[in-house]
């Protein structure tokens, strides 16, 4: 009988959509295929048993750590890969390459996984990482917990992590657009119901940012992120993704950018490697009409992203669309300048990074109008 080594689950609830790119990815890397179903009335489960999984029925009890519990239950492998269905491998999963990668970790229990965030769908120059936990031995010791927000814990000692490398890394499609503001509803409902029945779990700050910012209710978001940073509660992912949400409901709220320029400034001490707190700085710069700060800061971003100089282990939102914008800035400053040679350099690196999107080609048709206006060939 063939040894089973890594067994590949699922819960799912009308998925039929988004599953079989999911199960396309994984199929020739898995020993077995472990699909719990909570209530789908479209082709779901139909789809599952085509790619051979093995399918079992857990009615829906407003719990996402039990179905995926009665999940772990059923594998039979030495290793488990637990997957959402809107999560899928950009290339086939290479079954000997990961085992390789496993049998190197005999001291750790779980793995985090880079999980990118595509939003739209499709567009690979719009996305945001961070880690997600994957991959964990099948042994009792192991198990989820949290109605909301589950995650394996262990119970007689601490968790033993390790982060895999890059080219296992995942990519997600379930938080695009109206569909976000759904499963924060969702969730806030879920994760109020917990603290009223639980009481308050470290990390509960966390997701309600995420609940709030997903709803658009900044100040509640913001005040969340705040408590989180105050407390002691660590973020497989790093804090970045928080900073992140106070810039972001400050800039929804219009808050000033002297007071912004505060919190990106911690941001960045805090994260001297990430490219995109020094964006942040630069953006916030030019509000304030400090233009050869705001230069020097954008400049050094876009130097961060090339050199590749960021810490792997932090969430991250500097994409090639970030980079196209930030490119775009440094353009509007040289032609604040009058400077239209390093405009037309800063342009066209803003079109080499992403030339998709509407801000920016617009920017760059300006600059070619005001360089045509002015006699420049640029």
């Amino acid at each position: 009988m063939q040894k089973i080594e890594l067994s590949v689950c699922y819960m799912v609830k009308n998925e039929a959509a988004n599953l079989p790119l999911s199960l396309k990815s994984i199929k020739d890397a898995a020993d077995e295929i472990i699909v719990v179903d909570t209530g789908s009335t479209d082709a779901t489960k139909k789809i599952a048993a085509s790619f051979g999984a093995r399918l079992f029925d857990f009615p829906w009890c407003n719990d996402f750590s039990a179905p995926r519990n009665y999940a772990i239950e059923q594998a039979k492998g030495e290793w488990i890969l637990f997957l959402d269905a809107d999560e899928y491998f950009p290339e086939p999963l290479n079954r000997g390459k990961l085992l390789e990668y496993l049998k190197t970790l005999p001291d750790k229990d779980v793995v985090l996984l880079l999980l990118r965030n595509i939003e739209p769908q499709g567009d690979i120059n719009r996305w945001n990482t961070n880690w997600c936990l994957r991959i964990f031995r099948n042994i009792p010791e192991l198990r989820y917990q949290g109605r909301i927000h589950e995650n394996i814990a262990r119970q007689d000692r601490q968790l033993q992590v390790a982060y895999a490398p890059e080219k296992f890394c995942l990519l997600h499609t379930g938080y695009a657009g109206e569909l976000s503001k759904e499963k924060s509803r969702r969730n806030l409902k879920l994760l109020e119901a917990a603290i009223a029945e639980e009481g308050w779990q470290p990390g509960d700050d966390y997701y309600l940012m995420d609940c709030y910012f997903g709803l658009q209710e900044y100040e509640k978001a913001m005040q969340h992120a705040k408590n989180f940073l105050a407390g002691d509660c660590f973020a497989y992912g790093g804090d970045s993704h928080v900073y992140h949400m106070i810039l972001e409901c400050m800039r929804a709220l219009k808050m000033a950018d002297a007071e912004m320029l505060q919190w990106a400034e911690e941001a960045g001490r805090k994260h001297p490697t990430l490219p995109e707190f020094y964006a942040e700085r630069g953006m916030i710069l030019c509000g304030l009409g400090r233009l050869p700060e705001a230069r020097q800061q954008l400049i050094e971003a876009l130097l961060h992203y090339e050199q590749h100089t960021a810490d792997k282990k932090q969430e991250s939102y500097f994409s090639p669309l970030v980079a196209a914008k930030t490119a775009a800035r440094l353009g509007e400053i040289a032609m604040y300048y009058d400077d239209a040679e390093e405009a037309a350099i800063w342009f066209r690196q803003a079109m080499a990074y992403c030339d998709t999107d509407e801000n920016v080609t617009a920017k760059v048709k300006k600059f070619l109008e005001w360089a045509e206006d002015k006699g420049i060939m640029p």
